[in-house]
């Protein structure tokens, strides 16, 4: 399985899921629950994690920003280079003011042979030197966040 072949290159367990183009069936968050994993980031429907309230019982929802999707953006969509790396700082500047009133997060999901060639990948260097010079922003990875969240529940402050 894919699962299997991600432990076998990395000698960890994943933890979370992105489906091919986004998308699962209803039964998908219980045979990834079964398989191991805790959450999934096929929803894109918020900047918040939160829970999955049907089908595999404990697994979490981590939302990508999804118009920020290197392939969505520039290869779909054909987004300038130099612009797509404005959208993540503009994107960020918004998210980093809604977070006074309630945290919020920019999960990118970015491809090495899109992202990564080499007249690409300084805009992005430069979006996320941008990100990380604001005070109070946590590069988290996935499980972090999830970890983060469980601990922290909605309305437990």
């Amino acid at each position: 399985t894919r699962i299997d072949a991600v432990r076998k290159a990395t000698g960890t367990n994943p933890k979370g899921w992105l489906g091919p183009e986004y998308g699962e069936s209803a039964r998908t968050p219980n045979i990834l629950k079964e398989a191991g994993l805790s959450y999934v980031c096929d929803w894109v429907n918020d900047e918040q994690p939160f829970p999955l309230k049907s089908g595999g019982g404990g697994m979490v929802a981590l939302p990508v920003s999804w118009e920020l999707d290197d392939i969505n953006a520039l290869w779909d969509r054909k987004v300038p280079v130099d612009r797509y790396g404005r959208l993540i700082q503009e994107s960020f500047d918004t998210l980093y003011e809604e977070s006074e009133v309630s945290g919020r997060m920019m999960v990118l999901n970015l491809h090495p042979w899109v992202i990564g060639q080499p007249y690409r990948i300084g805009f992005l260097d430069q979006a996320l030197a941008h990100i990380v010079r604001r005070q109070g922003v946590w590069a988290a990875s996935g499980s972090e966040i999830v970890d983060w969240f469980r601990a922290n529940p909605p309305g437990s402050d």
